[in-house]
């Protein structure tokens, strides 16, 4: 039995079929390389064996060498000897990175000590199958589109080899191009079907996602924020007011956050998160305020102002001063695709970190920060309790504290501090919420009233040194962006003695379906307040910005790119350019359907108005017979027009037995003939009169030359 389960089968002699197969598997190596599974010269000297095996295997297809089986056999059992033992070693429990590094290297040695043994069809179609397994060991580390260059590429591979596969076992028949399209539309449609019914995915907590560290240099400074430089140790300086700024020196990247300055963002890609749910990414808070910039203030009490962790990772990260345990529990990876400070991002309140450094610093508010600087492509995962109370929670919260919610004296006293009183600002509060009975409604009513009479615009007018942001902004220009809009809310706030700070970090950008990740835009660096409610904690507020309730489902995702897509595409000419192509697509339809020679076309009218008036039409008779019969057709004192049905027939059946046909403009006149009797003989039932007198003629059994229909589809050539 297993010699009869190895006997290889008949030798596959197509090149196209090898080549597709050897391409795919080439290809999935690489793609593994791509994504870090295997280094450069792993990939480089598999692609290579793999393409000098198949070339083996071709030349010897006939006449495998012997013993090879038991050769690669024995290469493979030592490549799984060596799998066990390194995952044994290195790997960690519900870890998959540790895993899934040397699977890509087990699943290349397969493919490659397979190379050299595949005479037959069937160990062809295993190599084109084995790629997949490859590309799904990618596909796991895939965090952006580039992959899906590969994809396609190996897709278009794949489909080349399934085709030449089934013209090999064809006996060499030819697929027709209209049976591929058919397929692959086919394809297409069960895919987006299947992803249409696929839920909105969600992290397994029962897996460490992965945590990795590029480029990292220590900071000399216990906690210090350092930029993303090419040392790593340059300090983040605060932006100018003078002139535009990106992330650096904004949005509370730098330590102070000063609302003078004016916002100029792009849209590269800052990095990518695969999340439960989208929500607001802390960087820094901030409680105190001065006029013009957010400062933090000295921690209250013995605390210190950055605390370290020393645990390692996971690091477990304590609830913060006024916070309370209660939330949803969300994981969070972070891959970060360009150099920035040193800070943890996290959704709000973190409680694990995976982070690969050998402590982290946390401030008493609850922000991170790490002790090395980070590059592009490090990676760490944060586990949050997400503390979102619903609507009717906050409105009905109590004005005491509750246990496990209770804000200390010095800590409120910070959070109600304002640099100088406010009493036009205190005025505008008052009124606005004078009709709001609980904090949440107050809370509602200002962002309400900021978002109907304040315009967003970060063309913000210059700032003197003796002005203030927020009376600037409510009874000058009322010009802003997030900065001056959360400032405003946040004082507003406070002069109403609601505790409130200022949060800065990033929004949810673009959700990409096809890798499951959120991409985090240079654009998307926000601030935000948040309100302390009692037994609910930090809560975040924002008058400016939309956060989802949760990850959309793969249809709506793609369904909302399609549409965002199709919104951006001009009507005018795109319609213009589809109309055309339907017009020359029903020119060409329309051209290779007429008939062929005159006599055809003279035949098709004749055949269609025998079918009108209810006449048979057989192969058998000759097109003459019909005529005649059409003509018997027409009712007493009537008739077809000259030279009537059969005389059109007997003219058409002479120039198909080569007598000649008319010129070119009696040819016309005579098609003109054909049609009127085409949509004038009468219809049965209607008038018309049998050729027999009671019925239709029988059918006719007597052959016809095929030459006198004068018909391409009966034979004729004209």
């Amino acid at each position: 039995m297993v010699q009869q389960a190895n006997r290889p089968g008949p030798p596959e002699h197509s090149i196209a079929f090898r080549a597709a197969a050897t391409g795919a598997v080439a290809l999935a190596i690489c793609a593994c390389w791509s994504e870090a599974e295997l280094s450069a010269a792993v990939a480089v000297v598999s692609v290579v064996l793999v393409a000098a095996g198949n070339v083996l295997s071709y030349r010897r297809r006939s006449r495998p060498l012997p013993y090879l089986k038991l050769a690669l056999a024995l290469a493979v059992v030592v490549a799984f000897a060596w799998f066990f033992a390194t995952v044994w070693t290195r790997a960690s429990a519900g870890d998959l990175a540790s895993v899934e590094g040397p699977l890509a290297v087990l699943f290349t040695v397969i493919q490659v000590t397979h190379a050299f043994d595949v005479p037959a069809r069937r160990d062809l179609g295993f190599s084109l199958a084995g790629s997949a397994t490859l590309m799904a060991v990618a596909a796991a580390q895939s965090v952006d589109n580039v992959f899906g260059i590969y994809v396609v590429a190996w897709g278009a591979l794949g489909m080349v080899g399934l085709v030449a596969m089934w013209g090999s076992q064809a006996g060499g028949a030819r697929l027709r191009p209209a049976a591929a399209v058919v397929a692959v539309v086919a394809v297409v449609v069960v895919a987006v079907a299947v992803a249409a019914l696929l839920p909105a995915p969600h992290a397994d907590s029962a897996l460490v996602l992965p945590a990795v560290i590029a480029d990292d240099l220590p900071i000399s400074q216990a906690a210090g924020l350092v930029g993303g430089g090419p040392t790593g140790q340059e300090p983040v300086h605060a932006g100018s007011p003078e002139g535009r700024t990106g992330v650096g020196g904004y949005l509370g990247f730098a330590g102070p956050l000063d609302t003078a300055i004016r916002a100029s963002l792009g849209t590269q890609v800052i990095f990518r998160v695969r999340a439960d749910r989208p929500t607001f990414w802390v960087a820094e808070t901030f409680d105190r305020w001065t006029g013009q910039s957010w400062l933090s203030s000295a921690p209250v009490g013995r605390l210190p102002a950055w605390r370290p962790l020393r645990t390692g990772s996971p690091f477990l990260v304590p609830l913060p001063v006024g916070e309370v345990d209660r939330g949803s529990a969300d994981y969070q990876t972070f891959y970060l695709a360009q150099a920035g400070p040193n800070l943890v991002f996290h959704a709000a309140n973190a409680l694990e970190v995976w982070f690969p450094a050998r402590r982290l610093y946390i401030s008493p508010e609850g922000t991170l920060r790490s002790g090395t600087s980070m590059g592009p492509g490090s990676v760490y995962t944060v586990l949050s309790k997400v503390n979102v109370a619903s609507a009717a929670e906050l409105a009905a919260a109590a004005s005491s504290p509750l246990l496990g919610g209770r804000l200390p004296p010095g800590v409120r006293a910070q959070d109600l501090q304002l640099p100088h009183p406010y009493p036009r600002v205190a005025a505008l509060a008052a009124r606005i919420t004078a009709h709001a009975p609980t904090v949440y409604a107050k809370v509602v009513a200002l962002e309400r009233w900021i978002g109907a009479h304040t315009r967003y615009t970060t063309d913000i007018p210059p700032l003197s040194a003796d002005q203030d942001t927020v009376e600037q902004f409510l009874f000058g220009s009322r010009r802003g962006y997030c900065e001056q809009i959360s400032t405003s809310l946040a004082v507003m706030l406070r002069t109403l003695e609601i505790p409130a700070r200022e949060a800065t970090g990033y929004v949810p950008g673009p959700y990409d379906p096809f890798t499951d990740l959120t991409e985090v835009q240079a654009q998307d660096a926000h601030a935000w307040v948040q309100v302390w409610f009692p037994g609910y904690g930090w809560q975040s507020f924002d008058p400016t910005a939309y956060v989802p309730l949760a990850n959309p489902s793969p249809a709506d995702a793609v369904g909302h790119l399609l549409w965002s897509g199709l919104r951006r595409v001009p009507a005018a000419p795109v319609g213009g350019a589809v109309a055309a192509l339907a017009l020359v697509a029903l020119v060409v339809r329309r051209r290779r359907r007429a008939p062929a020679t005159w006599g055809a076309a003279v035949t098709a009218e004749l055949e269609a108005a025998a079918r009108r008036a209810g006449l048979p039409v057989t192969a058998g008779e000759a097109l003459t017979t019909l005529g005649r019969r059409l003509d018997g057709c027409w009712p007493p004192g009537a008739g077809p027009p000259p030279p009537g049905a059969a005389g059109l027939a007997e003219l058409a059946e002479r120039a198909a037995f080569g007598g000649g046909e008319p010129d070119p403009r009696t040819r016309r006149e005579l098609m003109k003939v054909a049609r009127r009797i085409r949509r004038g003989v009468p219809r049965r039932g209607r008038g018309g009169v049998s050729p027999t007198g009671g019925g239709p003629a029988p059918r006719r059994t007597t052959p016809r030359p095929p030459a006198a229909v004068g018909s391409p589809s009966r034979g004729g050539d004209g």
